[in-house]
C-alpha cells in the first residue's frame, strides 16, 4: 500500500506541478486569472447505462436514465477548472427465465477538476492539457423484488488523473453554398472539438457486506450504515468525454457531450458493476463577457 501511495503522490506532482514550463511574474498571472473566462453550465442529458451488484443477485439490470447537471467552468488555453454537481434517475429492469425485477436507481455525483496546459505538446490548432480529477458518486436503489434487501447504496470516490486534447475547428471565413437549388451561406463561427480521458489513480468504495440486511435490523436498532466498509483502494474506474462545443454572439456557448463512464469496486462476494452511456445539451452563460 505504501508503494501505491508513493506511486500516485509523484502522478499527481507530475500532473499538477512538472508542466507548468515558462513560468510567468506574479503581476502576468493575475492578469490572466481574472480575464479568464468565467461559465455557469446547465445540462440535460439522456442515457443508456446496466449495472450488476453481486452482493445480491448475478443479474444485470439495464435502464435509460436522465440526467440534469450544474456547473462552474473557468477556461482559456492554459488552465482550466470545473466544478459540477449531477444527478442522474431512471428505472432499471432485469428478465431471466420470464421473470422480471425492476429496480429504480438514483445516482449522484460531485466532482472538481483541474487542468493545465503542455505547452510543448500544443499549437495554434491542438491544445493538450493534463491534470486532476476528483469525483465521488453516490447510488441509491430500491428493488422491492429483493424483499429485505431491497435498498442498496454505496458511496464511490475517486482521483482520476486526466488528459484532455482540444481542437480548434473554426470556421474563419464566410462561405457560399449550394444544396440541390438552395443558396446558402456559412458565417464564420468558433468552435472546436475536444476529448478527456479520465483514468483512476485511487479508486474507494463505501460499501455494504455480502448482505444489506445487517444485524442492527435483527435487534430492533437499525443503523443506515450498519456492516459498511471503507476499502481505499478498491476495485478500477475509467470515463471519457467527447464534447463538441460552439460559441455563440453574445458569448456564451452551447456544448454536445457523449459521456462513458464505467467503474467496479472491489472485493470478493459483494462486487458492484456499473456502466453509463450519456448524451448531454449544455447551455454555458459567460459570466465575465470575455
Amino acid at each position: 500500500m505504501i508503494k501505491k501511495i508513493l506511486i500516485t503522490s509523484m502522478l499527481l506532482l507530475v500532473a499538477f506541478h512538472g508542466f507548468s514550463q515558462n513560468e510567468k511574474p506574479n503581476d502576468e498571472k493575475l492578469s490572466m486569472k481574472k480575464g479568464r473566462p468565467n461559465y455557469i453550465g446547465v445540462t440535460l442529458g439522456f442515457g443508456a447505462g446496466n449495472f450488476r451488484d453481486f452482493a445480491t443477485s448475478p443479474l444485470i439490470y439495464k435502464g435509460n436514465p436522465f440526467y440534469l447537471s450544474l456547473s462552474t467552468l473557468k477556461m482559456d488555453n492554459r488552465r482550466e477548472t470545473e466544478s459540477l454537481f449531477s444527478f442522474a434517475f431512471g428505472n432499471y429492469n432485469s428478465i431471466y427465465n420470464n421473470h422480471s425485477a425492476s429496480s429504480n436507481v438514483y445516482i449522484f455525483s460531485l466532482y472538481h477538476s483541474e487542468l493545465f496546459q503542455l505547452n510543448k505538446l500544443s499549437s495554434e490548432k491542438w491544445n493538450v492539457k493534463i491534470g486532476g480529477l476528483l469525483n465521488t458518486t453516490a447510488n441509491l436503489r430500491f428493488n422491492p423484488s429483493l424483499l429485505n434487501n431491497d435498498f442498496g447504496y454505496e458511496i464511490i470516490p475517486t482521483l482520476f488523473g486526466s488528459l484532455k486534447v482540444t481542437r480548434d475547428i473554426s470556421r474563419e471565413r464566410a462561405k457560399n453554398k449550394k444544396f440541390l437549388f438552395i443558396k446558402y451561406k456559412l458565417k464564420p463561427t468558433s468552435r472546436n472539438l475536444a476529448f478527456k480521458l479520465n483514468v483512476g489513480l485511487i479508486n474507494s468504495a463505501y460499501r455494504n457486506g455480502y448482505v444489506y440486511t445487517g444485524q442492527s435490523s435483527v435487534l430492533n436498532d437499525p443503523k443506515a450504515f450498519d456492516d459498511y466498509q471503507f476499502d481505499f483502494f478498491s476495485g478500477f474506474r475509467m470515463n471519457t468525454v467527447l464534447d463538441y462545443t460552439v460559441a455563440l454572439k453574445n458569448k456564451n456557448k452551447i456544448q454536445f457531450s457523449y459521456l462513458w463512464d464505467a467503474y467496479k469496486t472491489g472485493g470478493d462476494i459483494n462486487i458492484f458493476e456499473m456502466a453509463q452511456h450519456t448524451v448531454k445539451f449544455t447551455l454555458l452563460f459567460n459570466t465575465n463577457n470575455k
